[in-house]
Parts: structure tokens; sequence; C-alpha cells
């Protein structure tokens, strides 16, 4: 049943694997299972068994320990979680070059290193990153296509994503996301508008960039009710997958529709610290005519797990 379930993980046909794997407690039903279930949009495997490390059947075999710390790294940067990723690499200290160059891309880009996220791109694409399946190269591509657009790179941006489909990664919806960007730099508007919606018609994880996106487009032809639309489906996601990035993007959306001030939301974007992403979101409030933030004297926490900023 496992292997089965593996087969269908590497067909992109997560939500199928993740009802073979409900109630299997093998280490490998453990991880795809968790992964297949959080695509989905349900996080609380993935996160029980990522508070549990010390209960991992893996332990016991060193090989399969670095395969399994090494996928759950992978899960957290494609859900954009740097901190939880880079702790996760520390409490088990595991070596950032053990790690695929996926990933080593990926926190390359959210660490504002375009020039080395670009470059273990690359590297990825040419076939030198290592045995196994990689979990992360679609949300690598979608990361290097941001990076080489906001660098004005869209030619580039179009080989790399030519070349990314040509391997047929899993997650394959993100390749969806970073086409539709490409579609904006050459100012196609509507083409970009239908790939977005198609991206959102699936797995769960990565559609509150599809969201983010459709509310700005949205917004930038003023139809504030397709962008209410994306706000819906944000505030749905956030229910089921709280992640700092779906909820950033929330904030993000409220805050270019007018329903709550910028401060929340560049708050939490300095927070991430991931320097592409803060300056899309100061650049979307900025084109909304969201109000500046002024000096954070204080926060309070929410339920949610954001803050809230109180200031002078």
């Amino acid at each position: 049943m496992v292997s089965r379930a593996i087969a269908l993980c590497l067909r992109d046909r997560w939500t199928e694997a993740a009802e073979l794997l409900a109630g299997n407690d093998s280490w490998l039903g453990e991880l795809f299972g968790g992964l297949a279930e959080l695509w989905d949009g349900r996080s609380a495997r993935f996160g029980a068994n990522l508070t549990e490390r010390e209960r991992w059947p893996s332990r016991t075999v060193p090989r399969h320990l670095n395969d399994q710390i090494a996928s759950y790294v992978a899960a957290l940067l494609v859900l954009g979680e740097r901190a939880r990723a880079e702790k996760l690499l520390a409490d088990e200290a595991f070596p950032e070059s053990g790690l695929r160059d996926s990933e080593r891309s990926l926190l390359a880009a959210m660490r504002g290193q375009p020039a080395l996220a670009i470059d273990f791109a690359h590297r990825s694409l040419a076939g030198r990153s290592g045995p196994g399946h990689d979990i992360g190269a679609s949300a690598m591509h979608l990361s290097t296509v941001s990076v080489l657009l906001s660098r004005g790179k869209p030619t580039e941006a179009r080989e790399l994503l030519t070349a990314a489909r040509a391997t047929a990664p899993t997650l394959a919806h993100l390749l969806g996301i970073a086409e539709a960007r490409i579609d904006i730099a050459a100012g196609e508007i509507e083409r970009a508008t239908r790939r977005l919606h198609a991206a959102t018609r699936g797995l769960a994880v990565g559609t509150d960039i599809a969201w983010a996106d459709l509310a700005d487009l949205a917004l930038r032809r003023n139809d504030r009710a397709s962008a209410k639309q994306a706000l819906d489906a944000l505030n749905a996601l956030a229910a089921a997958m709280p992640t700092g990035r779906v909820l950033l993007h929330r904030h993000l959306v409220r805050a270019c529709l007018g329903e709550e001030p910028a401060d929340e939301c560049l708050w939490l974007a300095r927070e991430r610290d991931q320097p592409l992403e803060l300056a899309v979101v100061a650049e979307r409030l900025a084109s909304r005519a969201a109000r500046s933030p002024r000096p954070v004297r204080r926060t309070r926490r929410h339920a949610d797990g954001s803050s809230a900023s109180a200031v002078r």
C-alpha cells in the first residue's frame, strides 16, 4: 500500500495518496501521508510529526533519518516557513550542504540572496541535486521566476520555466502561478488571471500566493468584488493552514481593500524577514494607497499567531 501511495505522490496525485495512507504509521507512511494531507490543506498530521520528532522510527537508521529531516525542511520551505526550516536544521544539527539544490535555492531567495538562489536553481535543473524525490522543485521554480522578474529578466524567467516544465515536477500547479507572473510582467493580464484561477482548483498548498495575486489584479481594475472573493478564499485557507505566509497574504488583501491599516501587514512581513516578499508587500500597499506605518512601540499577540502593532 505504501509503495502504491508513493507512486501516486510521484504522479502528483496527493489527495488519493492521503486516503491510502490515512492509517499507516510506518515511517514512510507517516512521511508521505503527512505531506499528502499537508498539500491538501490539512496540516495536523504534518505538524504532529514535526513536533514529535523524537518518536520517528527512522531515528534508528541514519540514512532514513536524513531523508526525513530533508523532506520536512523542504516542506517548510514550500510553505514559506524559512524560520521554522532553519530551526529544524539547527535542532537536528543537519548541515545545509546536505540539502538538495532546490532547498538551498529557496533558502537563498528567502534570505535575500538572489544570485545564489538563481545559481542553485540552475544546478538543480542540471540534475546535480542528488538522489531522491524533490518535493521542493516546483516551489523553487516559482521562487526563482519571481526573483528573475524582480531583477527585470523576464526572458530568463521564461527559459527557466520552460526547462522546469520538462522535468515534470510534483506540485505542478505552482508552475502555473510562476507562468502567470511572467504573463503579468508581459501585460497579459487576462491570461494571467485564468492561470491563477486554474492553480487554485486542486491542492491547497501555495494557493495563498495565487489568491493574493488575483486580489492585486482585481484591484488594479477596481474590481473590489473579485478582490473580496479572493479574501474569502484566503480566510478559508487561513482557518485550515494558518502558516505565516497565508496569514500575511490575508492581511495584505485586507489592507489593500481598506479593511485594516497597513501597519499589521508590514509588521508581519518584517518579522518574516524575507526581503523579496517584503518588497512585494510594500509595493502593493503603496499602490493601493494604504497608509504608511508609524514607528512600532509594542505588539499585541492575536489568537491566530499574528501580532497587531500599537503605534505612536
